[in-house]
C-alpha cells in the first residue's frame, strides 16, 4: 500500500492538467498514489487522465457526473489507500520536495494533523494587489496558534498545499457540501475537533490564477457564502456559547455584522472604533467580536486586548 494518497479533483482542467501531473511525477518522494476524479469534465480532461494512467501506474482515475468539489474529494478519499492524504489541484504545481518534506514533518511531529506550506501565485500578470496581500498574510501564518486565531478572516491554509492524517480527516467526516468554501469549512471542523495545524516555512506549491479559477467563478467563494459559514461557526458556540456580544469595528463591515448577528438572535452592544483607546483597560465587557479585515488593525487590537488581560478565543475573536 502507498504511504500517501494524493487527491486530485478535475473539472475542465484543459491545458493545465499535463504540467500539473508532471509536477507530481517529479516528486523526490515516490511512495504515493494519485486518485484523480473527473467531475463531469466536458473538455476531454477525463480522457486525458485515462491516457496518463496508461503510462503512469501510480495514477488511478475515477469518473462521475458534475457533483462538485466536496463530492469529488470524498469519492477520492473513499478509494484512497494511504494513511496520509495530500491535496493537489489540477491547474497548480507542487514543488519537487513538497511530499518529501511534508511526510517527514508529520512523521517527526505526531501531534500535528494537517501541514501546509507557503505558496506563490502565478502568473504575475494575473495577480492583483488584493491577492498579493492575501499571499503575504497566508505565508506569514506558520504556527497552529497563528492559523487558529485567523480562521474567521479567510482560509489560513491554502487547500492545495495541505497534507493530512487520513484518520483525523475521516473522524470529522471528510468534506461537506454546504455551498460555501469547502476548505475553510473543513479547517474549522478540524479545529473544533482539536486537530493541530502547521505550515512549512518554504514555498512548496504554486497556485495558478486564470479566468476559469474556481475562486473567481463559483458563487460558493463569494462574500455572502463566507459570511454564512462564519455565522454558522459563531452560532455553534464560539466565545463560550455567548449570545450577547460586544461588536467592535467601523463602517459598512460593522453594519453588516450587526445585521447578520441580530438576524440570528444575538444581543449586541456596538462600539464603533477604528483604533484602541490609549488606556490599558478595555471599555467593554467580553465576549468581544472585532470586525477588521486589515491585518494591521487586527494587530493593534490584538496587542491592546492582550495587554488588557483578555485572551483571544476565550474573550475576543476577529472576523472579516
Amino acid at each position: 500500500m502507498p504511504e500517501l494518497s494524493v487527491l486530485l479533483p478535475v473539472r475542465d482542467a484543459g491545458p493545465y492538467l499535463e504540467p500539473s501531473l508532471g509536477s507530481l511525477w517529479r516528486q523526490s518522494f515516490s511512495d504515493f498514489e494519485v486518485v484523480a476524479v473527473d467531475d463531469g469534465s466536458s473538455d476531454g480532461s477525463g480522457e486525458a487522465l485515462e491516457r496518463a494512467a496508461s503510462r503512469e501506474p501510480r495514477l488511478r482515475v475515477l469518473r462521475q457526473p458534475p457533483h462538485g468539489l466536496p463530492a469529488a474529494l470524498n469519492l477520492a478519499l473513499a478509494h484512497a489507500r494511504g494513511s496520509l492524504v495530500a491535496r493537489h489541484d489540477a491547474d497548480d504545481l507542487s514543488y519537487r520536495r513538497r511530499f518529501e518534506l511534508q511526510v517527514a514533518f508529520l512523521k517527526a511531529d505526531p501531534r500535528t494533523d494537517v501541514v501546509g506550506s507557503r505558496l506563490r501565485l502565478f502568473p504575475a500578470t494575473r495577480i492583483g494587489a488584493g491577492m498579493r496581500r492575501w499571499a503575504t498574510w497566508h505565508n506569514g501564518l506558520l504556527t497552529h496558534q497563528a492559523m487558529a486565531r485567523e480562521m474567521l478572516i479567510d482560509s489560513p491554509l491554502a487547500h492545495g498545499t495541505a497534507m493530512m492524517r487520513r484518520s483525523r480527516l475521516e473522524r470529522v467526516g471528510g468534506w461537506a457540501e454546504h455551498d460555501w468554501p469547502e476548505d475553510l469549512d473543513l479547517w474549522l471542523r478540524l479545529l473544533e475537533s482539536s486537530a493541530r495545524f502547521a505550515k512549512l516555512p518554504r514555498v512548496l506549491y504554486a497556485w495558478r490564477r486564470h479566468p476559469g479559477s474556481a475562486t473567481l467563478c463559483q458563487p460558493r467563494y463569494g462574500r455572502e457564502r463566507f459570511d454564512a459559514l462564519r455565522l454558522e461557526v459563531l452560532c455553534r458556540g464560539l466565545l463560550n456559547g455567548a449570545r450577547r456580544v460586544t461588536l467592535v469595528g467601523v463602517g459598512s463591515s460593522l453594519e453588516r455584522w450587526d445585521r447578520l448577528l441580530r438576524e440570528r438572535g444575538f444581543q449586541l452592544g456596538l462600539m464603533p472604533a477604528g483604533r484602541p483607546s490609549a488606556g490599558g483597560t478595555a471599555p467593554f465587557s467580553p465576549p468581544v467580536l472585532l470586525v477588521f479585515g486589515a491585518a494591521a488593525a487586527r494587530g493593534r487590537w490584538r496587542d491592546w486586548l492582550t495587554r488588557a488581560g483578555l485572551t483571544e478565543g476565550r474573550h475576543f475573536l476577529f472576523v472579516a
